[in-house]
C-alpha cells in the first residue's frame, strides 16, 4: 500500500510502500445473541415446531436495519446510524420477551416486570455492543469512562418502558383483547412510559448539574421514542395476530388469562327400546 497526492513541484507524487495485514474480524461475538436466541428456544415452553417463527421478525429487523447502513453512511447521519443499529439491537431483546413470555407469566406483576426488563436490556446489549457502534464507544470510553455504563443505564430503562407498556395494554384490554384494541393502546402507553422516563431521568441530570429543565425536548423526544418503539414492535405483533403459539404467547406477556375451551357437550345416546319380536 502506497499514499499519492499530486504536490505539484514540492515533492514526488508517491510515498514509499508500507506492507498492512489485514486480520480477519473475529466473528463469535457477533454470533452470541443469535445463540442466546437457539439456547431460549430448547426451554420445554418452546418445544413447538410453531415457536421457530420467531426468527421471521427477528431476521426481517435484522435485515432491515443492514439495508439501511450502507445509504445513511453516505449522509454521514451518525445519529441515524446508531438509532438504527439500536432497533436492530432491540429486536433481540424483544424476541427474549416473546420466548420467555411463559416463565414470565407465572411471577408476580412486580417481578415479571423487573425481570422482563433484565432479560431485554441483557440480550439488547450484547446485541448492540458487538455491533459497529463498538468501536465508536471504545474511542468515547477514553474521554469518558463511564460511557458503558450510561449505556447499559439507557437499555435498563428502555427495558422498563417495554414491559411496562405491555402490561398496561393488556390492563386496558383486560375485558376485551383483539388486535385493534392492542395496536391503538400499546403506542398510547409507549409514549406515556417514554414520557415519565424521559422527566425522570431529565429531572435527575437537571438536578445535578443545575441547568433549566428542558421541557421542549421532553414533550418531543417521547413522541419519537415511542413510535420507534411502536414500529420494532410490529412485526412481533404481526406474528402474534397471525400464529396461534404467539398469539398466546402475547397474551401472557399481557399477563390477560388463557382462553379456555370447554370441552364438547357429550351427546346422550338414543334410547334404544326392547327388539320387536
Amino acid at each position: 500500500m502506497a499514499a499519492y497526492a499530486d504536490l505539484g513541484g514540492l515533492g514526488i507524487k508517491q510515498g514509499p510502500s508500507v506492507a498492512f495485514f489485514w486480520p480477519m474480524p473475529n466473528l463469535v461475538p457477533l454470533l452470541l445473541p443469535w445463540l442466546a436466541v437457539l439456547v431460549l428456544l430448547a426451554l420445554p415452553s418452546n418445544r413447538n415446531p410453531r415457536a421457530w417463527w420467531i426468527w421471521a421478525p427477528l431476521i426481517g429487523l435484522t435485515l432491515l436495519g443492514a439495508g439501511l447502513q450502507p445509504p445513511i453512511l453516505l449522509t454521514d447521519n451518525e445519529v441515524l446510524s446508531v438509532s438504527v443499529q439500536v432497533a436492530s439491537a432491540a429486536g433481540f431483546g424483544l424476541t427474549v420477551l416473546w420466548l420467555l413470555g411463559a416463565a414470565l407469566a407465572r411471577r408476580g406483576r412486580a417481578v415479571g416486570i423487573a425481570l422482563a426488563a433484565l432479560a431485554f436490556a441483557a440480550v439488547s446489549l450484547l446485541a448492540f455492543l458487538v455491533g459497529p457502534v463498538s468501536e465508536s464507544l471504545g474511542d468515547l470510553s477514553r474521554l469518558e469512562p463511564a460511557v458503558f455504563l450510561y449505556v447499559a443505564l439507557g437499555w435498563t430503562v428502555g427495558g422498563v418502558v417495554f414491559a411496562g407498556a405491555l402490561n398496561l395494554t393488556g390492563w386496558s384490554c383486560r375485558r376485551r383483547f383483539n388486535r385493534v384494541r392492542v395496536s391503538l393502546w400499546l403506542p398510547l402507553w409507549l409514549w406515556l412510559m417514554w414520557l415519565a422516563a424521559g422527566g425522570l431521568v431529565n429531572g435527575v441530570m437537571r438536578i445535578v448539574s443545575g441547568e433549566r429543565f428542558d421541557w421542549s425536548g421532553l414533550l418531543v423526544a417521547p413522541v419519537a421514542l415511542a413510535l420507534a418503539s411502536f414500529v420494532t414492535l410490529l412485526p412481533f405483533l404481526i406474528l402474534s395476530f397471525t400464529n396461534a403459539f404467539y398469539r398466546e404467547r402475547l397474551r401472557q406477556l399481557l399477563r390477560l388469562p388463557a382462553v379456555v375451551i370447554p370441552p364438547p357437550t357429550p351427546v346422550p345416546a338414543a334410547a334404544v327400546g326392547p327388539a320387536s319380536r
